[in-house]
C-alpha cells in the first residue's frame, strides 16, 4: 500500500542530531508516511538510529551515488522513490511539532501546497518565529514568498513537484521552489508554529562560509530569471520575482560585511531576527 506522505531528510555528517529528528516523524499523529533517509557521507544513518534504539519499517534508506553532494542531489535520490502523494521535506537538524502532518496535510491536499510557522531555536534558546501565530491560514504568491527571508520546507502534492527536486545545486533552492509552486498554487501558510528549525552557525547555510555560497547561488537563480527561464512566471510575477531575490542577494550581503566587522559568525536567521530586519510576507 502505497503511504500518504513520502518525507525526505537528506543525511550529511548528521549523526549528533538524526535521532531527534527522526523521532520528531515518528511521533507524528498522522502515520501514513515513508521516511526516506538519503545519506552522501559513507555512512549508514539507519544502522546508527538503529544502534541508539530507534526502528521502523517505514524509515528507508537510499545513499546517494556520490559524497558530500550538495544540497539538492540527495532530495532529487530520494524523490526518484518516493511513493507518497505528498512530498515533505525535513533538513537532519530540525524538529517537527507532533501535529505538523496532521494539520498541513489536509492544507496540501486541497490547495497544493502547505508550509507553516517556524520556530527558530539555536540550543536551548528560542530566538523567535517566522510569523504570527494566531492559527490562520493565508495564501501566499511568488512575490509573497520572495519577500520571506526564512526557509520554505514545504508539503507539496506530487504531481506537481515535477521530475525532480530543483535544476543545480543551489543553497536558496527552497525559496525558488516556493515561488515556482506559488505561481500557480498559492502556498497554504497557516499561521502555527509546527516546525523547530535549528539555526546553527555550523550549519550549511547559517554562517559566513553558507552566506558566502549563497551569494554564488542567487547571482546563478538571477541569471536565468533574467534569461527568461521558468516559464510559469507571468511577466509581471517574472518582475517581482527578480526584485525579490535581488533585495535578498542585498540583505546576504548585509549579512556577511557585518559578520566580518563584528569578527563573529551569527547565524543568518538569528541575524535577521535579532535586527528585526525580516518580517512575515505580504500575505
Amino acid at each position: 500500500m502505497m503511504p500518504a506522505v513520502s518525507v525526505i531528510v537528506p543525511c550529511h555528517k548528521a549523526h549528533g542530531t538524526i535521532a531527534d529528528t527522526i523521532e520528531s516523524v515518528l511521533a507524528q499523529t498522522f502515520t501514513d508516511w515513508e521516511c526516506i533517509l538519503v545519506s552522501d557521507d559513507g555512512t549508514s544513518p539507519l544502522d546508527h538510529l538503529k544502534a541508539l534504539g530507534i526502528s521502523d519499517p517505514r524509515l528507508i534508506e537510499q545513499p546517494e551515488r556520490s559524497v558530500a553532494s550538495g544540497t539538492v542531489a540527495p532530495r532529487n535520490r530520494g524523490l526518484s522513490i518516493a511513493r507518497g502523494g505528498l512530498i515533505a521535506d525535513l533538513d537532519a537538524d530540525d524538529i517537527w511539532l507532533p501535529g505538523r502532518l496532521q494539520k498541513l496535510v489536509p492544507l496540501a491536499h486541497e490547495h497544493g501546497v502547505a508550509q507553516d510557522v517556524l520556530e527558530c531555536f539555536s540550543g536551548d534558546r528560542i530566538l523567535g518565529y517566522s510569523g504570527g501565530r494566531d492559527g490562520a491560514v493565508a495564501f501566499l504568491r511568488s512575490a509573497d514568498v520572495v519577500a520571506f527571508d526564512f526557509p520554505f520546507h514545504l508539503v507539496v502534492r506530487r504531481e506537481l513537484m515535477g521530475d525532480e527536486w530543483f535544476w543545480h545545486d543551489s543553497f536558496v533552492q527552497d525559496a525558488y521552489r516556493a515561488a515556482w509552486l506559488a505561481a500557480t498554487s498559492p502556498v497554504a501558510w497557516l499561521r502555527e508554529p509546527l516546525m523547530r528549525y535549528r539555526a546553527a552557525t555550523g550549519s550549511a547555510s547559517q554562517g559566513l562560509a553558507g552566506s558566502r555560497r549563497i551569494e554564488v547561488s542567487y547571482d546563478r537563480v538571477l541569471d536565468s530569471l533574467r534569461s527568461g527561464e521558468g516559464a510559469v512566471f507571468s511577466s509581471d510575477d517574472r518582475t517581482r520575482v527578480i526584485a525579490g531575490f535581488e533585495r535578498k542577494k542585498a540583505l546576504n550581503q548585509r549579512h556577511i560585511h557585518a559578520v566580518e566587522n563584528e569578527g563573529a559568525a551569527p547565524a543568518f536567521i538569528e541575524w535577521i531576527l535579532r535586527e528585526r530586519i525580516s518580517g512575515e510576507p505580504a500575505g
